[in-house]
């Protein structure tokens, strides 16, 4: 697994980096962990923020010209007023009760560094040097520092700052000593110029680079005044060119400060739906009051992009972001020994595969993408638990061999029912089909669209069943296919892109809407899959509404019923937390048009019913496994009977004959956790055959058999020649194995 492979999903994700404001504040100040600390009223940690990224924050607060005003989300997205970060710093100042600098404990370094003048700008580098430990030499030709802020009516308020700022720290200040020439400064390992607004730049200024503040001859810096920067500008500019430099005394080369920290970033925003625009709260003539600081600096937003985690049930669950995802997917695709050593083995099977995140990311995040890679990375390497996936690969396997089927058409178009339409309800098939053959000549294929292999990582299985697909669109003349099934629609589209794909909501006649009886106001699911079908999903409910049924606005707004990505085995707790989040987000019975979402709010308790219940008024009560499977053979059979193609049977296997009575509760577990009915019966088959088994001492027997990736027991009581009744069944992973001692 290449890293540029896993990247390429997390897209433009910036979760967890600093806000809009931040990005255009001159300090980079942390402002949403600023105003935090300020609304909580934590005077001196809001202090100790300021002192850790502005070296003078009194002089700061007084020459503040507020940029992060501009890309304060409170209004340029809510259309409100930004906070007024200004007056916050300076009530951070005036209520902070400990201003003690901060002090870095590590040792001292051998390497000298000149500054050129004491005003902001080159008390800003010095300081910022400082800290680290270098040893900075301070020349000034004036008396003392300040430079230009000596003639403002704060300057002692600004002189006691400094006097602070510095007072942790070795310099050597050199008062009334001018630099007439850079060759003063030759034994020093590097140079900061910041003579002030007119001073001399050595002839340095024309090959000044203004972002990171070097010159053309190596180890000599320039900034502040001298360069045309103002107060707080300059100010920044010292603290940043301090970075530079040593970047060049460590390297040699200053390009190595870039951090990719970019400004034009200060314009990107985050969603905040449902929160309405606040006034800014107005100071006194003294400024804001402790309370009244707390309450302006609560309106921060607090910005940060979550739209993902926001919709993602997965992403709740184990608080990870999607850097997080790639992190732990990156680490996922090195060499391991086990399913056990990998990092995220349920989390990678326990995603949807609704691509909402990326739906709703304006980053292009796709956290499905990211886990739908370390699926196929786990298979092509076997770490993997094939159980989770083994159920439905045998369905598929199944539908796309005996449960098959090409009939012809006679026109421009061919119905591609999917695979689950016609197992939970033949007539799903049969209605539509002699609609779309009556109307359009339509032809026929039963077949599946490969997403269980798709969605079990099987991406060598998934791309042959793709070919195979494509060979049979071919040889039935190149039809417009018509989908029935979302996720079909989705695949296809996206897989085989040369083929046309038409919805069959688009294409049935709503005049032929029979409507179903006692169905009153229904709200519509519509599936992940039919995310941006706006033409189908206005078709769906034109056929509801054409059947008499009274619809609500409700928008399931791409949500996943819970059973996409065959995720259920893989953390059965977050697949039934999903549910309950669907079933309870309306009181309305649903209507749907994917089967699996149907099934899955059946199960969960919910009154669901196809569209084609409706349309066609039909009564279709929950299917189980078993007769999923019965009802694609019922159907493949009629078909072939009806259109001329000879009689179609099934092979059966000896046990299947079997009669095996159980309770409906039970019907449900064995659906629940996959195991149909006639895998039972070969337990039970194979246990009589062999003599193996259990016996409880009221005469049940416990017996077992192994089904490839899947061990399955069941507990029986035998009331007939071949006949049994069923009291339970479980399943697991384990291989039980007769062995001797």
């Amino acid at each position: 697994m290449e890293r540029e492979d896993v990247l390429a999903y997390l897209g433009g994700c910036f979760y967890g980096e600093p806000a809009s404001c931040s990005f255009a504040c001159p300090f980079r100040l942390d402002l949403r962990s600023f105003l935090k600390k300020m609304s909580r009223g934590r005077f001196d940690a809001a202090y100790k923020e300021l002192c850790a990224l502005i070296p003078f924050p009194t002089v700061a607060a007084e020459f503040c010209a507020e940029h992060c005003a501009g890309a304060c989300q409170c209004a340029t997205v809510l259309g409100g007023e930004a906070i007024k970060v200004r007056e916050l710093e300076r009530a951070a100042i005036a209520y902070s009760k400990r201003k003690s600098p901060p002090s870095y404990a590590i040792p001292e370094k051998p390497q000298r560094i000149a500054v050129v003048g004491a005003g902001i700008a080159g008390l800003a580098c010095a300081l910022t040097l400082a800290r680290k430990k270098y040893q900075v030499t301070v020349f000034e030709k004036e008396s003392a520092w300040g430079g230009s802020l000596r003639s403002h009516p704060d300057f002692a308020a600004f002189d006691e700052d400094i006097r602070l700022q510095f007072s942790q720290e070795k310099l050597d200040f050199r008062f009334g000593e001018a630099v007439e020439s850079l060759e003063q400064l030759a034994d020093y390992d590097a140079v900061f110029i910041a003579s002030g607004e007119g001073g001399c730049d050595f002839g340095l200024g024309e090959s000044w680079n203004s972002e990171l503040y070097y010159s053309s001859r190596p180890g000599y810096f320039l900034g502040g005044a001298l360069m045309g920067l103002g107060t707080v500008e300059g100010m920044a500019a010292g603290m940043h060119c301090g970075r530079s430099i040593e970047a060049y005394i460590q390297t040699q080369n200053p390009e190595n400060a870039r951090d990719g920290w970019d400004s034009i970033h200060a314009c990107r925003y985050v969603p905040h739906k449902d929160v309405l625009p606040s006034a800014a709260v107005v100071p006194g003539e003294g400024g804001y009051s402790a309370e009244e600081a707390k309450a302006e600096a609560g309106r921060c937003l607090q910005c940060d992009c979550k739209e993902c985690m926001n919709v993602c049930e997965l992403m709740q669950k184990y608080k990870k972001a999607p850097t997080r995802v790639a992190s732990d997917v990156l680490l996922d695709g090195e060499a391991r020994n086990s399913v056990s050593t990998a990092a995220i083995t349920r989390e990678t099977w326990s995603c949807n595969m609704c691509s909402r995140c990326a739906v709703k990311c304006q980053e292009n995040t796709d956290v499905g993408g990211m886990l739908q890679l370390s699926r196929v990375r786990r298979v092509e390497c076997g770490l993997y638990p094939p159980a989770i996936h083994s159920y439905w690969l045998s369905e598929m396997d199944f539908f796309r061999t005996d449960g098959s089927l090409l009939i012809p058409g006679e026109g421009a178009y061919a119905f591609f029912p999917g695979c689950r339409l016609g197992a939970v309800n033949p007539e799903y098939v049969l209605r539509s089909f002699d609609l779309l053959r009556e109307e359009f000549g339509a032809g026929l294929m039963l077949n599946c669209c490969g997403i269980p292999a798709y969605w079990a990582g099987e991406q060598k299985k998934f791309e042959k069943h793709i070919e195979d697909l494509r060979g049979k669109w071919h040889e039935m003349g190149e039809p417009t296919m018509i989908m029935a099934c979302p996720s079909c629609e989705k695949m296809f589209s996206r897989y085989l892109p040369e083929i046309k794909v038409k919805s069959l909501y688009e294409m049935l006649p709503e005049d032929k809407a029979v409507g179903l009886p006692g169905v009153g106001e229904m709200s519509v699911f519509d599936p992940c899959a039919a995310a941006g079908h706006d033409g189908e999903k206005a078709a769906v409910r034109g056929l509801l509404k054409a059947s008499g049924v009274q619809l609500t606005d409700f928008d399931s707004d791409g949500k996943c019923c819970g059973y996409g990505g065959h995720m259920v085995l893989a953390n059965r707790e977050l697949h039934s937390k999903i549910v309950e989040n669907r079933v309870n987000e309306n009181d309305k019975p649903y209507a749907v048009y994917c089967t699996n979402c149907r099934e899955t709010f059946l199960d969960g308790g919910k009154e669901s019913h196809h569209v084609l219940d409706v349309y066609f008024g039909l009564e279709t009560g929950r299917v189980g496994l078993e007769e999923k499977r019965e009802n694609a053979i019922r159907l493949k059979a009629g078909l072939m009977e009806k259109y001329g193609m000879g009689k179609f049977e099934i092979e059966r296997g000896e046990w299947e004959a079997l009669a095996v009575s159980h309770s409906e509760e039970l019907g449900r577990k064995m659906d629940s956790i996959l195991v149909p009915l006639r895998d039972v019966k070969k337990v039970i088959w194979d246990a009589v055959q062999s003599g193996g088994g259990f016996a409880y001492e009221d005469g049940s027997l416990l017996l077992h058999g192994r089904f490839d990736t899947i061990t399955v027991w069941a507990k029986v009581r035998e009331t007939g020649e071949k006949s049994y009744e069923l009291l339970d069944v479980y399943s697991h992973r384990m291989r039980v194995e007769r062995g001797g001692v």
